[in-house]
């Protein structure tokens, strides 16, 4: 080949070189052609592909979906006219929620998907879509394995896993813009009166931070979420009110943070530091200030940021001790609570990645603050709170008046008109030292006193550790 650049048909073939390589190329292609060929033909012979049901395949489990119905119904909702086997308080306890709540949210879900009733091939019912809820309410209340509740409802394992997963798909979508926001205007006023009745004049709530151990964190995580103990875990930042509502939920934060630097990256913390939370329409006077801006309460270990309000690190008047427990009581009580409410959350986590952790996590939140919004009006620091304001004369109005100072006389609780007979103590005082209402039982003590006799007494402790705003 004269010309390098010479192309044609007879020049290629004259060069015997790239004829060569352009043979022994194509029998290297022929004969992983062959072995492919006969690769695939042994990996069928070996495992056949699916076809239905053949002669020698293992039989489907006859699971019978209509007793596991029945069964259900018969125990608790009744069946042929009878009355159910177990009661509300029964049903309350297997599924970790008032019946009420459980068949809102069956309601709510029934027509999903996977939750709908569907007909085989062969024109039969599938499992009915509350055989799929009861058996989701059984893994998340308890944590059972999915296979366990097989014999009641008559599912098995991979359709339960996938029943629950879905649920609590479900409640995030669905409940999560409604039970898992910020609180409005309104529902904010509520929480500051209730507050300013306890004696803790503009606070939201009381926020903490708890770590929950991720057992199947992968190796390749393993330094990041490994926290001071040697364990790997999730951070998990919650607000919670007096109301017992959870407000904020902030989940997935790498273990290796702990409650001092994981603020700066809570939604949270940036909300406030932008001026989109709280707003500043609101006001409260401590020790003779106005202030604007609200604030949590927090351990001593935060931040001294302007919106925290920390315990006293050393507690050794009766002030400092009372607001020492107020404090640590609703600061813990929402992980006590939900730990014991719902076990899914009380053992170390299972999951593979952070996204379910954190899709569990707020389901279970939103469970809590349904069951919330049904029981909170039962709850005894209201029905106290309630009869002491009764027995006080109803000074629900007075009690902003003296908590601005206006009946300086009073005791903290009490209505802000007159004193009752024989003492300072009014008949619906707060028990400040006992966190509780103290009703009718120290009003007649002659010259005593139920709690505190000065609102300043117990707002100088309620002070933000940076400049007053």
């Amino acid at each position: 080949m004269d010309d390098t650049f010479d192309l044609s048909a007879d020049a290629m073939l004259e060069d015997t070189e790239d004829l060569q390589i352009a043979s022994a190329v194509a029998a290297h292609l022929h004969a992983l052609r062959h072995w492919r060929k006969r690769a695939r033909g042994s990996r069928v012979h070996r495992r056949p592909r699916y076809v239905g049901s053949v002669p020698g395949r293992r039989p489907n489990k006859r699971r019978n979906f209509r007793s596991g119905l029945r069964a259900i119904l018969r125990d608790h909702y009744g069946l042929d006219g009878e009355p159910p086997d177990y009661n509300e308080g029964d049903c309350e306890r297997r599924f970790r929620v008032p019946r009420s709540v459980f068949l809102r949210i069956y309601n709510a879900v029934k027509d999903r998907p996977l939750f709908a009733q569907r007909i085989n091939a062969t024109g039969r019912l599938q499992a009915h879509p509350l055989q799929k809820v009861v058996a989701s309410f059984r893994v998340i209340a308890y944590e059972e394995a999915p296979d366990r509740t097989d014999e009641y409802v008559r599912l098995s394992a991979s359709t339960i896993a996938m029943s629950v997963r879905e649920l609590m798909r479900f409640f995030v979508d669905e409940f999560g813009p409604s039970y898992l926001r910020p609180p409005t205007p309104e529902e904010l006023q509520r929480i500051l009166t209730r507050n300013a009745e306890r004696r803790m004049p503009g606070c939201m709530g009381s926020l903490d931070c708890s770590h929950w151990e991720w057992r199947n964190c992968p190796t390749a995580l393993a330094g990041m979420y490994q926290n001071r103990h040697g364990k790997r875990s999730v951070v998990m930042e919650t607000v919670c009110d007096k109301n017992f509502w959870i407000r904020h939920l902030f989940v997935g934060c790498p273990g290796s943070h702990n409650d001092l630097n994981v603020m700066h990256v809570s939604p949270l913390y940036l909300s406030v530091t932008n001026g989109e939370w709280p707003p500043r329409t609101f006001s409260y006077t401590a020790d003779g200030t106005t202030r604007t801006l609200l604030y949590f309460l927090v351990d001593g270990i935060y931040p001294r940021f302007a919106f925290f309000v920390s315990l006293s690190p050393d507690p050794t008047t009766e002030v400092d001790v009372t607001f020492y427990r107020l404090q640590r009581k609703d600061v813990e009580r929402p992980y006590a609570v939900l730990t014991a409410r719902f076990h899914g959350s009380l053992h170390p986590a299972q999951y593979s990645t952070v996204e379910q952790m954190v899709t569990v996590t707020k389901a279970v939140a939103i469970l809590h603050n349904k069951v919330t919004e049904k029981r909170r009006d039962g709850y005894v620091s209201r029905t106290r709170m309630a009869a002491g304001g009764q027995a006080a004369g109803g000074g629900g109005a007075a009690v902003l008046g003296g908590m601005h100072g206006a009946a300086g006389g009073n005791t903290a609780g009490g209505n802000g008109g007159a004193a009752a007979p024989g003492g300072d103590g009014s008949a619906g005082g707060d028990l400040v030292a006992g966190g509780g209402v103290g009703g009718v039982a120290g009003a007649g003590a002659a010259g005593g006193q139920c709690g505190i006799n000065n609102v300043s007494s117990i707002t100088s402790v309620l002070r933000p550790t940076v400049a007053k705003q």
